[in-house]
């Protein structure tokens, strides 16, 4: 009884919390003396503010303070600098995670650091078992980007762990769950290409199986690609794009494959009800991969369990095909997603340019349903179990 009034109150805590936060966030001053009241019973925090010193110049260079703590915790790689994260996803999804990584990697390659991902736990894609003799979902389906593995990384020499602060690098580039998001700049996506190419790369084994796969469903036809989202972005989200409907999707895609001469449409959707519209005005012209995991309604198209062996495995695997798919093509119709953003950011990374690349605008909610808020989360849940 003690432990459930806890947690009602726990509850009603971040509710409030979240809306405070919402007041304050455009207003610099009083979120500075939000973070301070919150953190102050934090002895991290008291010493990291003692130990702030801001320093403008480095031997007459202009530099930029950053207060970070360097943890040794073995031997290993002495002459190395590892910046090292331990991720809990909660239940983001995979693309949104893919930019995490990225902004992560923009602020590692800007301080000479190897970086080290260890994305330990997701709603959606962990298993119970181990994949691939791994329980790090990262190394689900990439190598790691510094070339160093969690075991290693956590008997080095210089460690840095990771964090979401200014100091970190977390402003330097996009990054999503802040106040500009889905507002990724070109210069952002630029930036990400070249870190995507650099850093990113799929196993080998998968990378084989995946262009194998494209190859296979494309063969040599021009294609001209659309990531039409759908199933839990009809559900009224606050500050998130206002979607798009099928009509307007198949409106677009018409138009760009006419203008680029496109033999056959490829499309990416988690929503059953896009696909069969475009079964109905495309036919035989368009492709599709029939594997994929689709919702029926509102439900995220990754909630919930499926009869099939890593299921959690295959949802990311579902995701990362249908990005390197999209980025084999030769045009794109989009709206602003993170799906959207990282097949650009891929495409970047292979020094390619779309023929034709037409990103549907919409409005963002003023108002609606916040995900930070717990009981929103609780509301949602409700709609999507209801459906399985």
């Amino acid at each position: 009884m003690f432990k459930k009034i806890k947690n009602r109150m726990g509850n009603i805590y971040r509710h409030y919390l979240v809306s405070i936060r919402n007041y304050v966030k455009d207003k610099p001053a009083l979120g500075c003396i939000l973070k301070i009241i919150l953190r102050i019973p934090t002895k991290e925090f008291r010493e990291y503010v003692a130990r702030y010193v801001p320093t403008r110049t480095i031997d007459g260079y202009p530099c930029r303070t950053r207060n970070l703590r360097v943890a040794s915790l073995g031997d290993e790689n002495p002459n190395r600098l590892i910046l090292y994260l331990e991720r809990d996803s909660g239940s983001g999804g995979f693309c949104a995670e893919w930019i995490y990584w990225l902004n992560r990697l923009a602020f590692a390659d800007g301080i000479g650091a190897s970086f080290c991902i260890n994305w330990t736990s997701s709603q959606f894609y962990k298993e119970k078992e181990n994949v691939s003799n791994t329980n790090n979902i990262f190394e689900y389906y990439f190598q790691q980007p510094g070339r160093i593995k969690v075991k290693e990384a956590l008997k080095s020499k210089n460690v840095i762990f990771d964090a979401n602060i200014a100091d970190y690098g977390y402003y330097d580039i996009f990054a999503p769950g802040r106040s500009d998001d889905y507002k990724m700049q070109l210069s952002d996506m630029e930036a990400m290409g070249v870190l995507q190419g650099k850093y990113i790369h799929l196993k080998e084994g998968l990378a084989v199986e995946i262009d194998k796969e494209i190859r296979d469903l494309m063969g040599n036809e021009k294609v001209l690609a659309v990531h039409a989202r759908g199933a839990d972005a009809n559900i009224p989200y606050n500050n998130h794009p206002i979607p798009v409907s099928a009509a307007v999707y198949i409106e677009k895609a018409k138009r760009e494959a006419r203008r680029i001469g496109a033999d056959k449409i490829f499309l990416a959707t988690d929503d059953n009800t896009i696909l069969k519209k475009f079964l109905t005005e495309f036919g035989e012209k368009l492709l599709y991969y029939k594997d994929v995991e689709r919702s029926d309604g509102l439900r995220m198209n990754c909630y919930g369990e499926r009869a099939r062996r890593l299921h959690h495995y295959h949802l990311g695997r579902e995701i990362i095909r249908d990005v390197y798919t999209m980025a084999h093509c030769h045009g794109f119709v989009c709206s602003n997603s993170y799906v959207s953003y990282v097949v650009q950011i891929v495409k970047k990374s292979l020094n390619q340019n779309f023929e034709a690349l037409h990103c549907i605008h919409t409005d963002f909610r003023k108002k609606g349903w916040n995900l930070t808020d717990p009981n929103t989360v609780r509301r949602v849940e409700e709609i999507w179990n209801k459906e399985l």
